[in-house]
């Protein structure tokens, strides 16, 4: 992931998704979950907000302590609320992030700092594979 890459905005018009990318909603969700937890203090589902086929709501409390409640439509991920389960910041303007990864990207910068560790890390193992293939 680019650090500039966080600064592309993702573009929505309501018509141009079909049901099967509307019901994709809560699988990425669920993946999304799965791929930050290492990387946030909290992150789940909301068992408040309503989830549905559309719209899916995410809690997730970043390295730095901040709280957020993350909105996931086909028009990407957005920030709507400052604290879990909660609509405080929901503006028809609000800024869509095409990959949860943008999204904590511009809000966290310990994410930012966990994630280009994890990066290096695993470039490392690949170089130390190669080294050893080649031995």
């Amino acid at each position: 992931m680019d650090c500039n890459s966080a600064q592309e905005e993702a573009q929505f018009s309501p018509g141009s998704y079909d049901d099967k990318e509307l019901k994709l909603l809560s699988v990425e969700a669920t993946a999304a979950i799965k791929e930050i937890e290492f990387a946030v203090n909290y992150v789940t589902l909301s068992e408040t907000l309503p989830n549905s086929e559309s719209v899916v709501h995410l809690n997730i409390e970043t390295k730095e302590k901040e709280r957020y409640c993350i909105e996931l439509t086909v028009a990407g991920f957005r920030i709507i609320g400052k604290n879990y389960d909660t609509i405080n910041n929901y503006d028809m303007n609000s800024r869509y992030y095409e990959t949860i990864y943008q999204l904590l990207d511009s809000v966290s910068p310990e994410y930012r700092l966990i994630f280009g560790e994890l990066l290096v890390d695993k470039l490392k193992a690949v170089q130390e594979e190669v080294n050893q293939e080649h031995e």
